[in-house]
Order: C-alpha cells, then sequence, then structure tokens
C-alpha cells in the first residue's frame, strides 16, 4: 500500500515536473550520487552476541533547472534485526520545487527541519524517525519525510514559510520484542501486549504550519512558529483485562494501542553570535495538546502477584469505567538552553533541556518537570579526515545516562571507515516510570563498527 502510494506520488511529480519545468536553455547534468553502508555492532553485556544492525544502498538524484529543482532519496536496506535476508524499500525524500519571484513551492515527500539545537530539539517533535536502529545509523539517515506542500515568501532577509499537509507521518517504531522497544508505563504486573502497528488506522489529521526566520540582525537569529500538527511519536492507550474467557480466576493483561493526538504548538528560537567562536541558542515549544499516561492510584498499588479479592470489585469499577484509555491530555512546553564552541578543529557544546507539565492530573504519572543535560566534544584530524566525538547525556529525574562516541576516517575520497560504542547506565525504571529511561537499555551497550563507499 505504501509502495503504492509513493509511487503514485513520484508519478504526481514528475507531470508537474515535465509540464511546468520547461527551461529555457539545455539543463544541466543531473546529479546522481549513491553511497553503501554496513554497520553492525557487538554487546559488551555478552561479548559473544552480535548486535544486529543495517546493510543500506542509497541513491539521491539532483536535477536542478532554471526554474526549479527535483530531488529523489531512495534507500533499499537489509535490517538483519527483522531477518537475516530481509529488504526494504523506501522513499524518504521525492519532492520538486519550482522558483518565483521573491518566493520558492516545494511539492511533494520532504525532510523538515526547523530546529535550532543540534540535539533533542523540542520542535523536533514534529519529525518523523526512524527509531528501529537509531543507535547505528547515521543522524541523517533516521529523518523520514513528510508529505507537505511548502511555500516560502522572502521579505528582506527574512523568509516565511507556510506548511500544508495532509495526513501526519508517524515515526517507525521498533516492534515489541526488539532489544530497543521504548519503557512505556504500565502498574506493575501485569502481562503486556502491543497492538500491532500495521493494524491501526490510518492517520487522517491534516495538518498545517506557519513559520518565520529572520536573516542576521547583528549577531542574533529568531525564529517562531505556529503550527497544528501531529508529533510522529504516540502515547498509548491502555486496555486492562482482569479475567481471560473461560478463567474464573484474574488472569490480567494489557492491550497498547498507539494513539497520535494533533494540536496547537507555538514554537520561538534564537541564536546568539556571542563571539566568532562562541553561539549560545534556546527555544521551546508549548504544545496545547499532550497526552500523558493517567495510571489511578488504586492500580498502581495493587499486588496483582498476591490479589487482594476484596479489592476487585473496584478495581473493575476503574477499568469499567475508564473511557479514554488511562491517557490525560494537558498543555506541555519543552525548552532547550545551550551553547557551543567551534574552533578550526575542536567543537565544544552543552545544553539543558527540560520537559514541563504546569497543571497535570493528580494521577498522571510523568514529572511535572523532567530534565536533561548533555554535553558534546568534537574533533578532527589529519586535514578533517579523521573525526571523533563523544557525546553524554544525564537525566536527573532518573539517574541515567547514556554515553556514546564515534570515529571515523576517511581511507580514500569514496571510502570511510567507523567505530564507535555506547554506554547506558543507571537504575531499572519501575514498571510506572513515565519517562524514557536509559537504564532500561543497560545490557543494550555495544560497540560498533561500519564501512561506507561513495559512489
Amino acid at each position: 500500500m505504501h509502495l503504492t502510494i509513493f509511487s503514485r506520488l513520484l508519478s504526481l511529480l514528475i507531470a508537474v515536473f515535465t509540464v511546468l519545468l520547461i527551461p529555457s536553455r539545455t539543463p544541466a547534468q543531473p546529479d546522481l550520487r549513491g553511497e553503501y553502508h554496513l554497520l553492525a555492532g557487538v554487546s559488551f553485556s555478552n561479548p559473544d552476541e552480535w548486535v544486529p544492525g543495517v546493510q543500506r544502498i542509497s541513491i539521491h538524484l539532483d536535477q536542478r533547472f532554471d526554474r526549479g529543482r527535483f530531488f529523489v532519496r531512495t534507500d533499499i536496506r537489509n535490517r538483519f534485526e527483522a531477518s537475516a535476508d530481509s529488504l526494504e524499500w523506501m522513499l524518504p525524500e521525492a519532492w520538486l520545487e519550482l522558483y518565483f519571484t521573491n518566493s520558492d513551492l516545494r511539492i511533494g515527500r520532504q525532510v523538515l527541519q526547523p530546529g535550532h539545537s543540534p540535539f533533542q530539539a523540542p520542535v523536533d517533535r514534529i519529525q518523523p524517525v526512524d527509531l528501529r536502529n537509531f543507535l547505528l545509523e547515521p543522524d541523517p539517515q533516521l529523518r523520514r519525510g513528510t508529505v507537505v506542500l511548502a511555500y516560502s515568501y522572502y521579505l528582506g532577509d527574512s523568509r516565511f514559510r507556510l506548511l500544508l499537509s495532509p495526513a501526519p507521518t508517524p515515526s517507525l517504531l521498533p516492534r515489541p520484542d526488539s532489544r530497543w522497544f521504548v519503557h512505556i508505563p504500565v502498574p506493575a504486573g501485569i502481562p503486556v501486549r502491543v497492538d500491532a502497528a500495521e493494524n491501526r488506522r490510518g492517520i487522517r489529521h491534516p495538518q498545517f504550519a506557519l513559520l518565520w526566520e529572520s536573516g542576521n540582525i547583528g549577531p542574533l537569529e529568531l525564529q517562531a512558529g505556529v503550527l497544528y500538527w501531529t508529533p510522529s511519536t504516540p502515547a498509548y492507550r491502555k486496555k486492562i483485562r482482569i479475567f481471560s474467557p473461560g478463567n474464573p480466576l484474574p488472569s490480567p493483561d494489557i492491550l497498547l494501542t498507539e494513539q497520535f493526538t494533533p494540536g496547537w504548538i507555538a514554537t520561538a528560537a534564537f541564536s546568539l553570535q556571542l563571539s566568532t567562536a562562541l553561539t549560545a541558542t534556546a527555544e521551546a515549544a508549548w504544545f496545547r495538546e499532550r497526552a500523558f499516561d493517567r495510571i489511578p492510584k488504586p492500580l498502581l498499588s495493587f499486588e496483582w502477584n498476591e490479589p487482594d479479592l476484596t479489592l476487585i470489585p473496584s478495581i473493575t469499577e476503574i477499568i469499567a469505567t475508564e473511557a479514554d484509555g488511562f491517557l490525560s491530555v494537558h498543555s506541555a512546553v519543552e525548552t532547550v538552553i545551550g551553547v557551543r564552541y567551534s574552533g578550526s578543529l575542536l567543537t565544544l557544546g552543552g545544553q539543558w533541556s527540560a520537559q514541563i507539565i504546569p497543571d497535570p492530573h493528580p494521577d498522571v504519572i510523568q514529572d511535572s518537570i523532567f530534565h536533561q543535560l548533555a554535553a558534546t566534544v568534537r574533533r578532527d584530524l589529519f586535514r578533517q579526515r579523521l573525526s571523533s566525538d563523544l557525546t553524554i547525556v544525564y537525566q536527573p529525574n532518573g539517574k541515567d545516562f547514556w554515553i556514546r562516541t564515534g570515529h571515523s576516517y576517511d581511507l580514500m575520497d569514496n571510502v570511510n571507515v567507523s567505530v564507535g560504542a555506547h554506554f547506558f547506565g543507571g537504575p531499572l525504571p519501575q514498571a510506572n516510570y513515565g519517562h524514557p529511561s536509559f537504564g532500561s537499555y543497560r545490557s543494550n551497550s555495544l560497540i560498533y563498527a561500519g564501512i561506507r563507499f561513495f559512489f
């Protein structure tokens, strides 16, 4: 089905391209480039355990004309985690751009990059990404395009962008049996089933945005935006069953189903050049409607392994009267403040980010303020043929951390090799912990290697 949609979209783009972009002179030769990338890792917790990686071939076609541009990026992947010979075809980008006086129009599946911050930008929640192998593949390869009509108007040094999208594009998430499946808060002691993503109904919420970017106002750059958008990662509705058919004794389980909540989002950001090498950034996003996990205290405190049968009627009543899947919709704010030093060979960065729920329901299990600290170091050597980077992320609420390091070297102009490692630490989260926890990935710490050929 997805291939059919992609094929129709591509055919439409080519048709419009043919009609509207008849150049006044011979167009430039198309820029056709490719890349082969092989990645795999080995677990630290079990040195004999191979961590499935990715084998990927990417093809880029970039055709420029007097009055526009046509761009396609397609990937063929073998994700070893799915199976030893699993092949999938994806079309992350396929768009046509038309140039007009003081404006341009881009139509098709395209990657949106409105955020200033290099790590965990709040507005990046609207960006669909592929999280199935998020530790191994490079960040640019994780982004999925959204089908959007994007109109940009240039006024002086400023740019106004109008985005119109017929439907959201969800992120690709790890399978429930994957080692990278995200921790989902549920009452302790109840087996969990996850509704298959392919069984969900299609998301049909139209979405739109108006974004503004200033040019350089001295050392200052500004951004602002108003969006009606659906974040690309879901919340999970919870359907709890106490008794299974034919069993008179309590045999509880929980079925989790993805829920995507559209809503209004307001964003603001700035980047201030403090010196030739030092930059300060800040950005924030206000979400009018975000879904959070709401689990009543009687469910949290109930001992399902040794149940008090006298409490079953009250628990049953709570479950029977629940109409919202144990989710509660509230406004929320996400903010990031950072500073970056960029020298000729060395880059240093640090940032603080927070998610704030101003007025949560008493049964919402997420913390009203959730903090995250991050520091990065990047070093280039041998005329930038060797690049090394280190990122440390620490979450004070859960006392958990993630350390990642990567090193890449250009053997030749078209051959690059890389090695790196990911370390996770911190306590294992409780069943009802409401935030992503690096402690839940402690056994997933790994070292990896890769090779890339460009053609």
